[in-house]
């Protein structure tokens, strides 16, 4: 009986790394479970008997990878208040660039987030499902309330420029950085993302600090 569990999870972790290839290749769109099949070395009823469908599958996948937005911590306390503003400049650095990071150093975060980046076209909907669609925005919506959070922070220790809104300045930042990713999925070899982001990220932050 173990040595059955055992090869089940072999299976099905040949199967969701098919599934990366296969999507990656044909478009998750294009893609059939046969597909999948083919390229794991299964019957389609063996993906059939661990996955219900493209979006299971998709879905397992998220379950797995850890994306750039989930990998956003809070501020330390310890830098709130009256602390120098070096530290707390340089803790929002390291905040911002988290998620530069973290795509540029993970194989399997850049090709999830390229399988995604066609599945949630808004034609591609219907076939993202509810909760899947939701799961991922809420993913991004926990990353930018971080940089507001720290930002409105920020304000409090009296750090941030006057008349700057925290909010509008969080979502200023959420914006560079994430267009940042995009456009290096789209062009790897184009810049460094964690150095070039850096920059940019520093270039902003010099707009809103003090």
């Amino acid at each position: 009986m173990r040595r059955t569990r055992q090869q089940a999870m072999v299976t099905r972790q040949n199967i969701l790394d098919a599934a990366v290839q296969v999507f990656l290749k044909h478009g998750f769109q294009r893609s059939a479970m046969q597909d999948v099949a083919n390229h794991a070395g299964v019957t389609r009823g063996a993906v059939y008997w661990h996955f219900r469908n493209q979006l299971e599958v998709l879905e397992a996948l998220l379950d797995v990878t850890q994306l750039p937005w989930q990998v956003m911590q809070p501020l330390p306390r310890p830098l709130l208040g009256s602390t120098p503003l070096a530290p707390l400049r340089q803790a929002l650095i390291r905040m911002a660039t988290a998620p530069l990071i973290c795509l540029e150093g993970s194989v399997a975060a850049q090709q999830l987030m390229r399988i995604m980046g066609e599945v949630n076209q808004p034609d591609s909907s219907a076939r993202l499902g509810a909760r899947l669609a939701v799961r991922l925005e809420a993913d991004r919506a926990a990353g930018l309330l971080c940089l507001q959070m720290a930002l409105a922070q920020t304000a409090a220790s009296g750090a941030l420029r006057p008349g700057t809104e925290p909010a509008t300045a969080a979502l200023g930042l959420f914006v560079l950085v994430d267009g940042l990713m995009h456009q290096w999925l789209r062009q790897p070899t184009a810049f460094g993302l964690t150095e070039v982001g850096t920059q940019a990220v520093q270039s902003h932050l010099a707009g809103l600090l003090l």
